[in-house]
């Protein structure tokens, strides 16, 4: 590797990145954008701007909160999610149980701890959690924050729009039974039809996606909060036990500070933990294939001292000699026993 192994080669993680082997993914990537205006519409057109007024705190808020969603889905969908670089092809010859746990059968490229191979995307992911057709990418090292980011904000915005719907509707029956006052006005309370077809779906939509999010974000914590991503938790396996906060600054990738609440680049802090993890695995993967060569060598070593006695001690029979010459065993057992760890989780 020489030089090329003091830095990654970050080009590929700087491009815009794009899942395309899956259709199901670039749909559903495509309607959650819709789903998202469509209530911010809705929401302006015949709730909150009759209501309360485009520019109040309430438009301003739900318009900050619904940009920041959209931002975070459109940062997760687009961004590199931590792919292993091809050219980090695994060194030959390798033990065969090395082989399964630190190299992708599929590509040949190394796998670093809690990596895996993804179908959609193609390539040996680290950190991966599982690819989500709803930001139509893979949930992994750089990506983590802005689809926990994309969930909150979506939950947010639901809320803020099953909330204020059902408000509505409250404050207008009341108004329409006891003839209270109700700020909103006519407009509110006396819909057009498409004004109810509307805010009907609006509902149902926040609903929906209440539980969905939800879910999704409890899932998450979960992960989190045991540092075992999904596909790990499907395979039995356990991450180390720690802190709830350190595991969050692993995924966040720096100390907490108002920065975890934006959708903000990866920190170069992160970057440096990727190239690390990558390196360490390669260098391991070295070392493990210079040592299955030298007792590789050392068995055909061994095995040639023992054919040689062997024909010594045939050479010496067939002159009528006695003595015998017990020679090297010619069986030899490759060491299986590496170990390794680099610290990362």
């Amino acid at each position: 590797m020489g030089q090329e192994r003091e830095r990654l080669d970050e080009t590929e993680l700087k491009w815009p990145w794009w899942v395309t082997g899956d259709c199901c993914g670039l749909v559903c990537a495509f309607v959650t954008g819709i789903l998202h205006f469509f209530a911010y519409y809705v929401q302006m057109k015949y709730v909150i701007g009759p209501w309360f007024g485009v520019f109040s705190y309430a438009g301003i808020g739900y318009t900050c909160i619904m940009m920041l969603a959209v931002v975070s889905h459109s940062l997760c969908r687009f961004t590199n999610p931590g792919t292993v670089p091809l050219y980090l092809v695994a060194p030959k010859p390798l033990d065969q149980s090395v082989q399964r746990e630190f190299v992708c059968k599929r590509s040949g490229v190394i796998k670093p701890p809690t990596s895996h191979w993804c179908s959609e995307a193609q390539r040996v992911v680290v950190k991966m959690d599982h690819y989500c057709p709803w930001v139509n990418n893979v949930v992994g090292m750089f990506t983590q924050k802005y689809f926990l980011l994309f969930l909150y904000y979506t939950f947010l915005c639901c809320l803020f729009s099953g909330f204020t719907l059902g408000a509505r509707a409250f404050m207008c029956s009341r108004r329409s039974r006891h003839q209270i006052p109700f700020q909103g006005g006519a407009s509110l309370c006396n819909p057009a039809p498409l004004d109810v077809i509307l805010s009907v779906i609006n509902f149902v939509e926040a609903v929906l996606f209440v539980l969905f999010t939800g879910c999704m974000g409890a899932d998450q914590f979960e992960a989190i909060s045991k540092n075992t991503p999904y596909i790990d938790r499907l395979q039995g396996k356990r991450g180390k036990a720690r802190p709830l906060l350190e595991n969050l600054r692993d995924v966040f990738g720096e100390p907490f500070s108002w920065k975890w609440f934006l959708p903000l680049p990866p920190p170069q802090q992160q970057r440096q933990q990727f190239n690390k993890m990558c390196y360490d695995t390669y260098d391991h993967l070295v070392k493990c294939a210079k040592a299955f060569q030298k007792e590789a060598e050392q068995a055909v070593e061994v095995d040639g001292e023992a054919i040689a006695s062997n024909q010594q001690a045939q050479a010496r029979r067939r002159r009528g000699g006695s003595a015998t010459i017990a020679g090297p065993h010619s069986g030899y057992a490759y060491s299986k026993g590496y170990t390794y760890s680099n610290g990362a989780t």
